[in-house]
């Protein structure tokens, strides 16, 4: 089987973990990667044996034949970045969350639709062996059916200090946690039906809400509480 060549967008914090994923599958080859900040695209690339960088995507489009392209990058630069790929009839693997904006999220879909590309959102939660596992268990019906159940996402793991980004978002804990959670609550629990929200910012240093309460009320009538804070020192903190 010929492996896949792709681009990857991005070569920060992330894109340390997203590279090597790709590599171990041994079935993809990574052509390029692409950053503005040159140095780190360029030592990204040395790292994991990637033959060149580029700091403008127009160049890297124009030189490299390619099967996809991977966004990992600021949410803002996800719709431009992709649709500057579909318009090549290159597949799309994006970062979540996929858009700033349900709208812009929606339009972003149906341009790759129209497009004829596949569009993948990198949402990996629901794929981890616990999570799995747990699943399979409901599914047996080994508690019966739920009718009340818990996330618990909290934590004081300083997030801050690898991705200092973090604290200008306006829109923090649940676009960038959120994501994975309420997920995780759509597959074991399905669909909710309603969802209300309280959200707090403690962290004095930041612009976003890094403290969120969400109360889902599922269509199979159940109710999901979903808790998530990066501000909550605990006796035995679960991350990393």
């Amino acid at each position: 089987m010929t492996p896949l060549r792709f681009a990857l967008f991005g070569a920060g914090f992330w894109a340390n973990y997203q590279l090597p994923g790709w590599l171990e599958t041994g079935l993809v080859e990574c052509a390029a990667i692409c950053d503005p900040n040159r140095e780190k695209a360029q030592a990204l690339a040395d790292r994991w044996g990637v033959p060149l960088v580029y700091t403008s995507p127009d160049d890297l489009f124009a030189r490299e034949t390619l099967d996809f392209v991977d966004i990992c990058v600021p949410v803002e630069t996800h719709a431009p970045l992709a649709k500057m790929a579909a318009d090549r009839g290159l597949n799309v693997v994006c970062q979540k969350p996929l858009a700033p904006s349900l709208d812009e999220a929606a339009d972003l879909i149906a341009y790759c639709a129209q497009k004829g590309v596949i569009l993948l959102v990198n949402e990996n939660w629901r794929w981890q062996d616990p999570l799995r596992r747990l699943k399979a268990q409901l599914e047996t019906g080994a508690i019966g059916t739920p009718f009340r159940a818990r996330i618990d996402y909290r934590n004081s793991f300083p997030v801050f200090d690898n991705q200092p980004f973090l604290k200008t978002l306006k829109q923090f804990i649940i676009a960038d946690m959120g994501t994975h959670i309420l997920d995780v609550a759509r597959f074991l629990f399905g669909e909710a039906v309603s969802l209300t929200c309280h959200t707090q910012t403690i962290h004095k240093d930041i612009q976003g809400e890094d403290v969120a309460t969400v109360m889902l009320k599922m269509a199979s009538g159940a109710t999901v509480i979903v808790e998530m804070s990066y501000a909550s020192p605990r006796e035995h903190d679960r991350l990393p």
